[in-house]
């Protein structure tokens, strides 16, 4: 291999963040594809074990053991019913802070397929429950990447905002 065809260190180094962006990305659909099927034991994967996610009025859930009790009972009745809310990301922001560390913004558009007793939504009843924006810390576990820490600000149809949100992001 010729020296114009090997890759420098910065090149090397974008690549490596690529693959942890790509890998961040993947994970965050992971919670959302677990969530929506209410596969809790798959959806606690995405968490790092002392992970600490702070809900707005719902509080702050801290450890996995509290997030997996607290989703259960949120979805109690409609553990049998995967995919009647889909947690639509986009906009997925992701910006690597170093070696084993990271930060993201998503949005959230989360919608109902079905109302929360299984039966249809009403015709010309708005399917959006809410529309918001998290605030992800991940971390780097044995080559892994997972959620140390989310925040969820909700815009509508009410506003939960944390005082320390900020429009600004790192990049």
């Amino acid at each position: 291999m010729t020296d114009e065809n090997q890759l420098s260190s910065e090149e090397i180094k974008k690549l490596r963040n690529l693959i942890d962006t790509e890998e961040i990305k993947k994970l965050r659909l992971k919670y959302s594809y677990h969530m929506d099927a209410r596969e809790l034991d798959e959806l606690m994967d995405v968490f790092a074990d002392g992970a600490v996610c702070g809900y707005g009025p719902y509080g702050d859930w801290e450890g996995k053991e509290t997030i997996y009790n607290n989703y259960k009972e949120t979805f109690k009745d409609t553990l049998d019913k995967p995919f009647v809310s889909m947690h639509v990301n986009t906009n997925h922001l992701v910006e690597i802070t170093g070696p084993d560390t990271a930060k993201g913004r998503v949005y959230l558009l989360d919608v109902i397929t079905k109302n929360m007793d299984g039966s249809d939504i009403e015709e010309g009843k708005s399917n959006f429950l809410w529309f918001a924006l998290y605030d992800e810390e991940y971390i780097k576990i044995n080559g892994e990447w997972k959620v140390k820490r989310m925040d969820l600000h909700f815009f509508w149809p009410e506003r939960h905002i944390s005082d320390d949100f900020s429009t600004k992001f790192l990049l």
